[in-house]
């Protein structure tokens, strides 16, 4: 997996986003996320992951399903489209 610098850091305005979402709607755990990115953007399930437990975040782990999907999106911006959870 190879992430670039601006990938670096969308990847971690996502995770902040996550987090922020999840408080703010009192999720204790994601089930499904989905989220839209660039078509070549190198965030992918596997990078997104990686930033929750380098983070010692345990919203996301094995039980949840991550889709990410490419589109012809503004570069370096992500929409996140879908966010279900546990309180």
């Amino acid at each position: 997996m190879v992430i670039n610098m601006h990938d670096t850091l969308l990847n971690q305005n996502i995770y902040e986003n996550i987090v922020h979402i999840c408080l703010e709607h009192k999720i204790n755990k994601i089930k499904n996320l989905i989220i839209t990115v660039h078509t070549d953007s190198h965030i992918c399930e596997e990078s997104l992951r990686e930033q929750f437990k380098v983070n010692n975040n345990i919203l996301i782990d094995e039980w949840t399903n991550i889709l990410i999907q490419k589109n012809d999106i503004e570069k370096l911006t992500a929409i996140l489209d879908y966010i279900d959870g546990e309180k």
